[in-house]
């Protein structure tokens, strides 16, 4: 019998997202805190049923409220994909802003090392989520999918920035800097993607550093 999934009321983990987060400033407190609290509870669902199985039903059983209620919040569970959307693009806007700080002012080494570290924090961070795209991305509208591409595209078009600025510089030694990025935003994705099989071997943090530490020794030119 599947264990009911019940969303937490206190202090959101690291993995569930936060008002701040779906950006719901100058809405109605209390129905801010319950559209976050069928957001995680749909992110919870898909991740563990999958998309397609999971019913608005589920979603409101997972809440505690009716299905009747669910409808005041969300049209339906083609909803929530949106959502997801809008976080990740506030996500890589931010990411992307903390890293564009560093150009011009650290080595394209260290400015390198900062934007895979922060990356794959940003991953673990929204683990669920990036799942949930790779499993479900031909089910959810075909715009939802193309706006899921189009953020990777501006993860890899950073990384792309900084090695040909690093080769430009003399620094890194690489033929091909669009698929070297390419490999590095899948090196980071993979903690979500194989952290079952991963996590009880490596911490974030521990593999942030091994990610590091390869990314830097294929842009070196002695990967091997």
């Amino acid at each position: 019998m599947e264990k009911p999934i019940r969303v937490r009321k206190t202090k959101a983990a690291s993995e569930d997202l936060t008002i701040g987060d779906l950006g719901f400033a100058g809405r109605n407190k209390k129905a801010n805190a319950r559209l976050l609290e069928i957001v995680n509870a749909a992110a919870e669902l898909f991740h563990r049923k999958g998309y397609g199985p999971t019913t608005t039903r589920d979603i409101g059983k997972a809440c505690g409220i009716s299905q009747g209620h669910l409808y005041y919040y969300i049209k339906s569970k083609d909803d929530i994909p949106a959502m997801f959307i809008a976080i990740q693009e506030n996500d890589v806007d931010n990411w992307g802003k903390s890293v564009r700080k560093g150009f011009g002012k650290l080595p394209p080494e260290e400015l390198l090392k900062k934007a895979v570290r922060e990356y794959a924090e940003l991953i673990h961070l929204r683990r669920k989520m990036v799942a949930f795209w790779y499993h479900a991305a031909v089910q959810v509208s075909r715009e939802q999918a193309a706006s899921m591409r189009e953020n990777e595209v501006r993860v890899v078009r950073i990384f792309q920035e900084i090695i040909e600025l690093g080769c430009k510089e003399g620094q890194f030694r690489v033929s091909d800097p669009f698929i070297l990025a390419c490999n590095i935003h899948m090196m980071c994705s993979t903690w979500a993607l194989k952290r079952w099989h991963i996590k009880d071997s490596r911490s974030i943090d521990q593999y942030a550093d091994v990610c590091v530490e390869l990314v830097i020794s294929m842009v070196r030119g002695h990967a091997g």
